[in-house]
């Protein structure tokens, strides 16, 4: 008679043990990645609205002039928003939707003279 073959419960254990240490790892370096990637769409998206506005300004001369809610983009991660504080300013900023870090950047904000604001002590952009 031969004895069926197989794995012990032993070995189905380390397989376990091995598959949760690799995914212990894995997981936290996936979310920073994810992480990192939307508050690089997010700069970008800041950087992209700000040329438009500054192309508003070339063109009608006031950054007020033709506000409308058809320029705030949209991004699952961040909600972005914009004053125009007068005809010569504007302040754009990018609120962190869903903040379940303590290291996410929760806004940043991008005006008419390119000044980068971020919360105090963090490195957003």
């Amino acid at each position: 008679m031969h004895r069926a073959r197989g794995f012990t419960l032993i070995e189905l254990m380390i397989v376990l043990v091995i598959i949760g240490i690799l995914a212990a790892i894995a997981i936290p370096s996936y979310t920073d990645y994810v992480r990192k990637a939307q508050r690089t769409d997010a700069q970008a998206t800041l950087m992209k609205w700000a040329y438009e506005m500054e192309r508003q300004y070339t063109q009608y001369n006031s950054y007020k002039a033709g506000e409308t809610d058809e320029l705030v983009p949209e991004s699952e991660a961040y909600k972005f928003s914009y004053a125009a504080l007068s005809a010569n300013e504007f302040t754009l900023k990018a609120t962190l939707k869903n903040s379940q870090d303590e290291e996410d950047c929760d806004w940043m904000t991008l005006d008419q003279a390119g000044q980068r604001g971020e919360p105090k002590g963090e490195d957003c952009w």
